[in-house]
């Protein structure tokens, strides 16, 4: 008896010499090894006993479960450490979206991958990247309201779906390229401030090729794009009001440098510039007040979107300072555009308290190449002439070169 004793406490120095091996290493874990060291218990341990070191492997397998599961994240989270240095860096939605597929394909098996875009009320989802063994199919529209994605729109609830075979409503519609269907797929709303913006899809075309763990990164990274393809559309919208005029909605002098560079880089280059300038503004806004003053300039920007041809550009340059861009007209097809202004103005002139105000303007036009060899030259010119409408009485129009 005392030998089966001592037998006994050897091996429970054993059984605790082990634990304390495995706690050391708990990353390390078998978990064969602990279901054989569980049976083994079976034959050499009391049952009394014998529950207290189950539950102690019990307890080593969920903690181990854990720190892989910890250690596992860990890993990845470096990744979309990355993801996010990388998107705060970019304001080009393309290459948001292609780095997004590049990341899922680094910590997850991606046989085909797509982002979806949804604005809540459309009847249609945007799919501006939808790619299958390295192909993009994007962009593709799709009818709001059948299949997965609707499905996931919907609800907000990422569906994970382990073979071709599991059922669900809109299985049909599961994705990949005409020819091979994918068969363990994760589709994951895309949230922003608890609103969902669209779904990410991550599939392979192996079954049972994720995990609890790969929903989870896939919403990081869902909410990572999500969040950077908002702020890249609000500085697109930002830069593009940088090129508008807010008083007359027209564009800018940023806009006219900007696009007046881009026609005399086109082949061939060619361009008529009209500069106006109004007549009485500061009389206006003496006599009437700057509201009228204001409505005089939006007056003028009327004038020039009436009278432009399609192609044509107009801009508020500077106070009461206007251009219009017409890329490859000739001198008499730019004289017919200002006698058109013109035209404009004289049947709508200002009306206030009864009285009405005529609109005038004066008039400089010059020609690229004729006029000028760069875009400098050719403001010049046309500035040139405008100065000339002015000297000669104003309410008139001077080609440069002209008396």
């Amino acid at each position: 008896m005392r030998e089966e004793t001592s037998t006994r406490e050897e091996y429970t120095q054993h059984l605790l010499k082990r634990y304390s091996q495995w706690l050391h290493r708990i990353e390390q874990v078998d978990r064969g090894e602990v279901d054989a060291l569980s049976r083994e218990l079976a034959g050499v341990l009391p049952e009394r006993e014998r529950i207290g070191h189950k539950q102690l492997l019990e307890e080593i397998v969920k903690l181990n479960e854990k720190v892989t599961h910890l250690l596992w994240l860990s890993e990845h989270l470096k990744i979309l450490h990355d993801l996010s240095h990388i998107f705060a860096k970019t304001f080009e939605e393309e290459e948001i979206l292609w780095k997004a597929f590049e990341l899922v394909s680094r910590v997850m098996p991606t046989d085909a991958f797509f982002i979806a875009f949804y604005d809540e009320g459309d009847s249609e989802i945007r799919i501006p990247i939808s790619i299958d063994n390295g192909v993009n199919y994007g962009p593709i529209t799709l009818p709001y309201g059948k299949g997965l994605i609707s499905k996931v729109l919907a609800t907000r609830q990422t569906v994970h779906l382990q073979t071709s075979g599991d059922e669900t409503e809109g299985a049909s519609v599961r994705w990949g390229n005409p020819d091979s269907d994918t068969n363990a797929c994760i589709f994951v709303p895309l949230m922003l401030d608890n609103q969902i913006k669209g779904v990410i899809s991550a599939q392979s075309y192996r079954e049972f090729a994720y995990k609890k763990e790969h929903e989870e990164l896939l919403a990081i990274i869902g909410f990572q794009v999500a969040s950077a393809i908002e702020t890249a559309r609000l500085y697109d919208r930002m830069y593009q009001m940088s090129f508008r005029d807010e008083l007359s909605g027209i564009l800018n002098y940023r806009a006219f440098h900007r696009d007046l560079e881009q026609i005399l880089q086109s082949e061939p280059p060619s361009v008529a510039l009209v500069m106006l300038d109004s007549d009485h503004l500061k009389a206006v806004n003496d006599q009437y007040g700057h509201h009228l003053g204001d409505a005089l300039i939006r007056r003028i920007a009327e004038a020039l979107k009436q009278s432009a041809s399609p192609g044509d550009s107009v801009y508020r340059y500077a106070g009461d300072e206007f251009m219009l861009l017409s890329p490859r007209a000739t001198l008499d097809e730019a004289m017919a555009k200002v006698r058109a202004i013109r035209e404009y103005l004289r049947l709508h002139p200002l009306v206030y308290e009864g009285r009405v105000i005529p609109v005038t303007v004066s008039v400089g036009i010059a020609c690229y190449p004729e006029h000028a060899a760069t875009a400098d030259g050719l403001k010049r010119a046309a500035d040139e002439a405008l100065y000339r409408s002015k000297h000669n009485g104003k309410n008139c129009a001077t080609v440069y070169g002209t008396a």
